[in-house]
This record gives structure tokens, C-alpha cells and sequence, in this order.
């Protein structure tokens, strides 16, 4: 896999693909004409976000001289509602965005972070927080009643998926597929795709007539109903998720409009087959 670096400068060229569409719609992403400061990140809050310790979200500038491991960063945000963030950092950008497209469910990954660190130590990271951090930096939330190409896609079955069902896919219909970026790592690694980008994917039960929906409703909607299945469970360990090749993703990529796009086994790649003595 081509190893990824950030643009060290501001644009928001990248912007016109469709895995963006969201982004533009809800935060206006792409007349954005420079670097957001802490305080424009928190206008973009659908309200007065507090985690789940009853502490007020808020985006508050990270100093060079502070590292944070991945143990204090979740703590500082339950224990005083401050997220760190790094100055001119796409990273920390996009992880702002989806703290405002998914209040709840961000609220909801850290809560359980930290009470997993709280409960079994940080020394060792449990199969819980590699699941929730996984998820957090490479999730994709598929929307759908369509068994059919969610079989498609457990099994890697991509062309079938991606290309013979590409019509239902963003359709406002009963059987048809509606797909929400989570993982801010994805959209920071979207501002330059590169073929091998790879997501995880989780189901949400739902109809796809969602999208007929104001895409600010659709958005609360959807971080109520992942929020219910987080505080279920879903993500104990990562056997819930599922790859699925972003750049693949109908409308996500202009590449893919041609289906020998789809025969490229190094991208999308055929289900390994498991011994029968291993586990799937």
C-alpha cells in the first residue's frame, strides 16, 4: 500500500469527489478558505455537545510540545470535555467534522474507551478499544434492508456489489444502499486517494429512504440509532466490521464509472479462504 502524506498546505481542491458531498452539505466545506481555528470548529456543533461526563464539548488548540498517548487524549476528553487539536492538522479537522455529524456516537466511543482503560488498565489495549479505534478512524456506516449486497460484500464479491448493484446504491428506496463516512482517518487519507484505501464497514437496519430526508435529519438520525448500537455492544471486537475498497464506492471516485476498475485483485481483493479449523 502507497504509504500516505497529508497536503502541508490549505485547499480544498480535493473536495469536488463525492465522498465529500456530505461534508460540503453540512459544513460547507468546500468555500471554506483557509485553516478553521478551534472556535470555528466548535460553531460547527449542531448544539451544545457535552460528552458523556456532562462536560461541554470544545476544540481547544494543541501545543507543539504536547504528545498526547491515545490513553490521555480519551481521558482529557471525558474528564473535561476539551478536545486537543492540532494546529493546520487534516487529521484533527475531519475528527472535529464527525464530532458534528455524530455528537452521540463520538460522545458515546470515548465514554467506552475510557471506562474499558478504567476498568482493565492502560497498559494493554482490550479487542474493545482496538474495535472502537478501528471504527473511529476508518468507519464506514452502511444504511440498508438490501441482504442481498450486504451478502455481496461480506463475501468480496466487489463487482457484483460495487458494479452490478451500483444503481441502488444512494437510491431513497426500500432495497436500496445508503453509505456514510465515520472514520476521520478515511477522510483525511480521501483528500489523496490512492488506490488500496481500505474502510471498515458496520450495518445499520434501516431503509435507505433515509436519504429522501434534509441531510442534517438524516445525520441525527443515524448517530441516535449507531449510538444504540455501540451502547448495545456492536463493536465488543472487530469481528462486526467488514473491508470495503472507499475508492469503489459508486460516485465516491471518478475512476470507478468503468467497470474494468473492478478487476484490479490487488484493490479488490477475493475473500480469503478460512481452514476449517480457524476462525472466520
Amino acid at each position: 500500500m502507497k504509504k500516505f502524506s497529508s497536503y502541508t498546505h490549505w485547499t480544498t481542491e480535493f473536495a469536488a469527489q463525492g465522498c465529500f458531498d456530505d461534508i460540503n452539505q453540512m459544513a460547507a466545506f468546500d468555500e471554506w478558505q483557509q485553516w478553521p481555528s478551534c472556535k470555528a470548529l466548535d460553531s460547527l456543533l449542531p448544539y451544545e455537545v457535552t460528552n458523556n461526563n456532562n462536560k461541554l464539548i470544545q476544540f481547544v488548540e494543541q501545543r507543539p510540545d504536547q504528545d498526547y498517548s491515545a490513553v490521555d487524549y480519551e481521558t482529557q476528553i471525558y474528564d473535561t470535555g476539551k478536545v486537543p487539536t492540532r494546529s493546520q492538522s487534516w487529521h484533527d479537522i475531519f475528527g472535529a467534522l464527525v464530532w458534528s455529524m455524530f455528537p452521540l456516537s463520538k460522545a458515546k466511543i470515548n465514554e467506552l474507551h475510557v471506562k474499558d482503560i478504567r476498568s482493565h488498565g492502560a497498559e494493554t489495549r482490550s479487542k474493545l478499544r482496538n474495535a472502537l479505534t478501528l471504527f473511529d478512524e476508518c468507519g464506514v456506516v452502511i444504511v440498508t434492508k438490501n441482504q442481498d449486497v450486504l451478502e455481496q460484500l461480506r463475501n468480496h464479491q466487489w463487482e457484483e456489489a460495487l458494479w452490478q448493484n451500483r444503481e441502488l446504491w444512494h437510491q431513497k428506496s426500500e432495497q436500496g444502499v445508503a453509505v456514510y463516512q465515520f472514520g476521520h482517518a478515511n477522510y483525511e487519507m480521501l483528500t489523496k486517494p490512492f488506490v488500496g484505501l481500505t474502510g471498515k464497514w458496520i450495518c445499520v437496519d434501516a431503509s435507505a429512504e433515509i436519504l429522501s430526508l434534509p441531510k442534517n435529519v438524516q445525520y441525527r438520525i443515524l448517530d441516535q440509532k449507531l449510538n444504540a448500537l455501540l451502547t448495545e455492544g456492536l463493536l465488543s471486537d472487530n469481528s462486526k466490521m467488514s473491508p470495503l475498497p472507499l475508492l469503489g464506492v459508486p460516485g465516491w471516485h471518478t475512476d470507478n464509472e468503468d467497470k474494468a476498475y473492478y478487476e484490479n485483485t490487488d484493490y479488490f481483493r477475493p475473500k480469503r479462504q478460512t481452514n476449517v479449523n480457524e476462525k472466520d
